[in-house]
């Protein structure tokens, strides 16, 4: 692997108006047809297959549920009630939501007789207006007229909110301009020079905007989900800087112990970029791994992350030897070249051979206060609950919040989060059948009311509304229930019972979900040390590999529970509201920081192989790989907490507590498990961290991640060996 990437790090750089011509081509050809080719994405979460999805389609078919719709919520101030002016305000705006394309329906509730009635909270303040559109979803011209006659009907003394899906949505305010900002700071701190610190972030963003643009383009052929082309750019913008910072700084590193341009980019590539395509290859695989759990929106998500970092790694492998060639011996900077040529560049580790000096010394210690602290962390994990985004979970000053809240103060909680249930009888569904279901339905805990909502053939169906929220355990609790065979027994007729509805729907994914994260854990972990195994060709380290994700894993989740559904330290992460955690976020986490927890440990770990390999003893080579690799560990750490941080801030209500956890999940991995817990095993384990049975030994394939058969053909080896993972001078 290492003479593969050497011959094309040696071609990049000896054709690199070529390559560089090539990658602006590429870039140009993918704007171009995410242009021309874009088209709108889903918000849906929805999984094919469970029964309240396979119920919700009979539902619509048998019942006439083809449209779509919402409500639009009016409410006279606090302590008052609707006046008739107030009426007068909602008849014009029924006329005029009546009137715009796209709406089939939008009934005044004071003219509406009884069904009007129900829509008028028993205080007499609140009230909604129920809208009906033509199609399942509103278009953004239904939109933009809906928007413009509620703005127009709103006066001093009515408060008027749309449901989701009714209004225009406000533009995306994210920009990963400061996760860039961040990104160049800790780039020319550890470089020291603009133009070192600049290779890394030209070639992430002509990957990132290759692979977005792609993806983009992907949507004229397939549906995604609108939720997959952020996470590619996080994932895009902060891999794409950290491959390239990898191979920069081996390429600096070896130029200051005296190599040419011409002899160094080629090596660089072939040792670091070694362990960035392994390091890549494992993210892709854990992200495409994704579709294992057969989620339709999670492979989607996963196969556009797996797509940006395939971009990314391709970028590094070729543009950034290319764009080092261009640069030649000016990515040093003019200070650090006039030293070398007095004889005085030092390239020093002090920093960080002072820790892991301490680290070495009281490796228990270290080692116990670490593991306790993720433990620790990990603890909230026990309450973790998960559901899907709704309009209670939107930021308390959107629309869709506010109409959520007055609905909730007028008619209960249990009306943002209506059942649906599906009565089949064994022969024509009758009024009494009906009315006598809905009386015994009325008497199951937790319910505040049951309504008919129709009858067909054999079948009837009724709403039941819960006296508790959507994303409570007890509206949890009584889906449950209400499926179970002997609640419908006692009704006249005995139907069998089907549950369905948004809020069903939604309970259901979330228990798919978590019943599916045991699974892909499982698979990752598994992964995780057969690859370890491989490239290491140790046991321990694997296992050790494999054990601190699980603890890194287990910490960022309970740190996320804790933020995010208890809300501790809410009002410092934006939290509005604390809510259960989006249903797919462990999932997606663990596809993440899986790879980005092996990136770590290869970078830092494989180092210290190398010096091992070239004869030095266990505590000296954990020492010395420890000492070249943490620098840039820790830049590639800073860099990814600040691209995922920018996300937490700028993100909307779905990315946030996505960005947050990747952000502390990295944290958690890269400074409390790899620079603390892991130097201190590895001084626990000695020499027995490299031993593998000789039977496998023969069994497993060489990849030489170190790069030593370059070595030995530059007669590198010996000389000192060069590590393979180097900090700048």
């Amino acid at each position: 692997m290492a003479r593969l990437l050497s011959r094309i790090g040696a071609f990049s750089a000896r054709r690199r108006w070529w390559v560089m011509a090539a990658w602006l081509v590429i870039l140009a050809v993918a704007v171009l047809a995410g242009t021309r080719l874009s088209q709108p994405m889903s918000d849906s979460f929805d999984i094919d297959g469970l029964p309240s999805v396979s119920t919700l389609t009979t539902v619509d078919h048998e019942f006439g549920g083809q449209g779509g719709g919402g409500d639009i919520v009016f409410a006279a101030p606090k302590g008052e009630k609707l006046t008739s002016a107030d009426r007068r305000t909602v008849a014009e705006l029924s006329v005029a939501l009546a009137r715009v394309p796209g709406v089939a329906a939008a009934p005044d509730p004071f003219t509406s007789g009884a069904q009007g009635a129900q829509a008028l909270s028993p205080g007499g303040r609140i009230g909604y207006l129920p809208l009906a559109l033509t199609h399942s979803t509103a278009s953004d011209a239904t939109k933009k007229g809906i928007t413009a006659a509620v703005d127009a009907a709103r006066g001093p003394g009515l408060q008027l909110e749309a449901a989701s899906g009714l209004t225009e949505e406000p533009a995306a305010g994210g920009s990963q301009l400061a996760g860039i900002l961040i990104a160049l700071i800790v780039l020319l701190v550890t470089f020291g020079t603009l133009i070192a610190a600049g290779l890394p972030l030209l070639s992430a963003l002509i990957g990132l905007g290759t692979s977005l643009m792609g993806i983009y383009a992907a949507t004229s052929f397939v549906s995604l989900n609108s939720v997959a082309p952020t996470l590619a750019i996080l994932l895009g913008l902060a891999v794409g800087i950290d491959y390239s910072l990898f191979i920069v700084s081996r390429h600096r590193r070896q130029l200051l112990e005296g190599m040419t341009s011409r002899q160094s980019i080629p090596l660089a590539v072939g040792t670091a970029g070694s362990a960035v395509f392994f390091a890549a290859v494992t993210v892709v695989i854990a992200l495409a791994g994704l579709a294992v759990v057969n989620v339709g929106f999670l492979t989607q998500m996963g196969l556009a992350g797996a797509f940006a970092i395939a971009v990314a790694l391709l970028v590094s492998l070729t543009l950034t030897p290319a764009l080092l060639s261009l640069a030649g011996q000016r990515v040093l900077g003019t200070r650090t070249r006039r030293r070398m040529l007095n004889g005085t560049v030092k390239h020093s580790t002090r920093l960080a051979s002072g820790w892991m000096g301490s680290v070495a010394r009281h490796p228990v210690v270290y080692a116990a206060a670490s593991v306790a602290l993720l433990v620790v962390c990990a603890l909230p994990l026990a309450s973790m609950r998960l559901g899907l985004p709704n309009d209670g979970s939107q930021p308390s000053h959107a629309t869709e919040r506010r109409a959520y809240d007055l609905l909730a103060t007028g008619f209960g909680a249990g009306v943002n989060g209506p059942i649906e249930v599906l009565a089949h009888y064994d022969g024509p569904a009758t009024q009494a059948g009906t009315a006598s279901l809905v009386q015994t339905l009325s008497t199951v805990t937790d319910v505040a009311h049951v309504v008919s909502a129709g009858v067909r053939g054999s079948d009837a169906l009724l709403t039941v509304i819960p006296t508790s929220g959507p994303d409570d355990a007890a509206t949890e609790t009584l889906v449950t229930r209400l499926r179970e065979a002997s609640v419908a027994r006692s009704a006249q007729g005995a139907p069998r019972l089907e549950v369905t509805g948004q809020t069903a729907v939604a309970i259901d994914v979330s228990s798919r979900l978590g019943r599916a994260l045991p699974l892909y854990l499982g698979l990752v972990a598994g992964f995780a040390f057969l690859l370890m195994m491989i490239v290491f060709r140790s046991l321990l380290i694997p296992l050790k590999a494999t054990l601190t994700f699980l603890l890194s894993i287990g910490a960022t989740l309970g740190a996320t529970v804790a933020v995010f559904q208890w809300g501790w330290l809410g009002p410092v992460f934006g939290v509005d509201p604390a809510a259960p955690l989006l249903s797919f976020l462990p999932i997606l986490v663990v596809g993440v920081l899986f790879g980005l927890s092996m990136d770590y440990e290869m970078f830092l770990v494989s180092g210290m192989r190398e010096r091992h390999a070239h004869g030095d003893e266990p505590h000296a080579a954990i020492a010395h790989g420890f000492g070249n690799g943490a620098k840039v560990v820790a830049a590639a750490a800073l860099i990814m907490v600040g691209v995922f941080g920018n996300g937490e801030i700028t993100g909307d209500a779905t990315i946030r507590p996505i960005a947050f956890a990747l952000a502390i999940g990295v944290l958690m991995d890269a400074f409390v498990v790899r620079m603390v817990l892991v130097p201190a095993l590895m001084t626990l384990f000695g020499r027995a961290a490299w031993w593998l049975p000789a039977w496998l030994q023969r069994l497993l394939p060489q990849l030489d991640v170190e790069g030593t058969s370059l070595a030995r053909e530059r007669g590198v080896a010996q000389a000192e060996p060069v590590p393979a993972l180097t900090t700048s001078a």
